[in-house]
This record gives C-alpha cells, structure tokens and sequence, in this order.
C-alpha cells in the first residue's frame, strides 16, 4: 500500500494530518482518513509538512504545528518537531512513547524538514529543511529571494532521541585549510571544526577586529548548556521572535562543526545532540573569528556544491 500524509487543520481549527492511500503510486488513490495522535489532539492550528519515517526500529513523526508557543522558542509559534512511537496503518493511529514534543532544530531559522528514506539502511533517513520561518521577514526579501535550504543531513536514534549529522558526502566539498595561527579572517564560505578540552568555551564568528559582536556561541560548564545569541551583528531581523537560543548538553560539549555559507550557519554539536540552524547576514566589518577556551579548532574554505548554470528562459 502507498500513502499520501498532508497537513491540515479540522473545521474547529485544529492541527491535524489526513491520510490518502493505493494500491499504485500512480492512481487510484482514496482518502483513509485522518490520522490519530493520541495526546496531541489541541496542538497548534495547522499542521505542515508531515512525514513519517522508521529509523532504527522507532516510527518518528515529524511535522510542523503552527500558532503556538512552546518552551525555549522565544516569541515564535510556527515550530519543526518530532515524535517517537508507533505507527499503525490499519488504525491511522500514530502511538507517541511519551507525550514530549521533540524540537528538530534549535536555532532560529529552521522549517518544514522533509526526509527521504533509506531503503538500503533502516537505521537511518536524509533530512533537508526549509531555513526560514512562514510570517516572518529576511533582508533578502528586499532582493526578491525569500528563504534557503539546510544542507542535506543524516538522521539517526540514539538514546531515544533523533540526532542530525551531517552527511559524509559533504567533506568532498572542502578546500584549502585555513592556518588559524596567521589569521583571524573568517572566510564568508567555510566548514569551522572544533574540539573541546573541557570547561567554559566562547566562540565568535564575523566578529568586529575589536572582538565585539557576532554570533556568538558560549558554552557554560556548569550549567551544562549551550547558547547561540545573534543579537551582536550589525543587521538584525526578526528580534521580536527572540536572539537567543539554549540547549542542555547534559554529558557537556566535546565537539562542534559549522557550515557557513553566505546568508546561513548550521552548526551539528556533540555528533548531532543538537544542531542549530540560522540565518546571518553579516556587513563589512564583520570579518573576524576568536575562540575563548580550551579547544582545537579547523577550519576550511568549502567549494561550490553546485557547479552548473541555473537559467530561466
């Protein structure tokens, strides 16, 4: 059997998903009916972006609810979650193992993540998100450019929770390491690794030459979380939905990666425990990295992923 899963919202404005079903991927497809979420029958309005995958044995539920405000999310309301559990066709009733609402990213900018299955790995899917947030505002948008893609990205349980690594594929995108002993200078395009000894740790990107401002990145030992605070650079946008996003890390911070690109950074912490997407839009001026702690970090310039030319007639 095929199933179509779509996003939608009840007549008494409820967040939902309904089901259609064939025998063919082709034709001949019928509505099944709405699928039943035990617990989370008033949460949000709207539901988007709804798939469901099996991952090492766990069916995950991973969808967008819409219009409501969740711990630790500041002022937004449109979120990228999860679920664990159980899914059961015949019913069309996906059974959570508890009643948290996992979020999938925990930076600013992340949405409606679509995965495509492995069949050849069952323990595992390849994500690719939308970094944006619907009814909000990005400088591009004066530009006529409105939203960007995540890089694409492993999917994977451990411990009951989903993790996100980046996928191997991407270390062919490297290019000429940077030596960090001659230079501050943050490429505007680059792939930052960093491995920590232990204890506090404050890492600045596109920094002012003075060390002020950025995104920065602290880390404190003893309350084992990590902070992501983008209110240091110049351009500043969608303030009103918060600029500061904080995670636990209960077994505290070993390791780190970041992909910067133009207008985005994607940062993967301790192997995918949590990642952190977001946009940045960094002006003239705004060049420099420093790192505070006891760590070794790398850092390489990344090559075109894309190397072909995009034309609309």
């Amino acid at each position: 059997m095929y199933y179509i899963i779509l996003g939608a919202q009840t007549k008494d404005k409820k967040g939902c998903c309904i089901i259609y079903k064939s025998l063919s991927p082709t034709e001949g497809w019928s509505f099944a009916g709405q699928l039943k979420v035990p617990g989370f029958e008033d949460f949000g309005d709207m539901w988007e972006c709804p798939s469901i995958e099996t991952i090492s044995g766990y069916d995950v539920l991973i969808f967008c609810p819409q219009h409501l405000k969740l711990n630790g999310r500041g002022g937004s309301v449109h979120h990228n979650g999860y679920l664990l559990g159980h899914m059961d066709w015949d019913s069309l009733t996906f059974t959570p193992d508890n009643t948290s609402f996992h979020v999938l990213d925990f930076g600013f900018d992340s949405y409606a993540a679509e995965c495509a299955a492995n069949p050849n790995d069952k323990n595992k899917a390849t994500l690719i998100a939308w970094m944006g947030l619907p009814d909000a505002s990005y400088p591009t948008d004066d530009e006529d450019w409105s939203g960007c893609l995540t890089l694409p990205r492993e999917l994977r349980v451990r411990d009951r929770r989903l993790i996100q690594q980046p996928i191997d594929e991407l270390q062919a995108l490297r290019g000429k390491k940077i030596d960090l002993e001659t230079t501050d200078i943050l490429p505007r395009v680059c792939e930052v690794e960093l491995i920590s000894r232990g204890g506090d740790l404050t890492l600045k990107m596109f920094a002012k030459a003075d060390g002020t401002g950025g995104l920065a990145v602290k880390y404190d030992d003893k309350s084992k979380e990590i902070t992501v605070d983008r209110s240091g650079l110049n351009k500043r946008f969608n303030t009103e939905l918060g600029e500061q996003r904080t995670r636990s890390l209960p077994k505290g911070l070993f390791h780190m990666r970041f992909f910067i690109d133009r207008s985005s950074v994607e940062i993967f912490v301790n192997d995918g425990d949590a990642v952190f997407s977001s946009r940045i839009f960094p002006t003239d001026g705004e060049d420099r990295l420093f790192v505070e702690g006891d760590a070794s970090i790398h850092l390489w310039e990344l090559k075109r992923a894309v190397e072909e030319s995009f034309v609309v007639d």
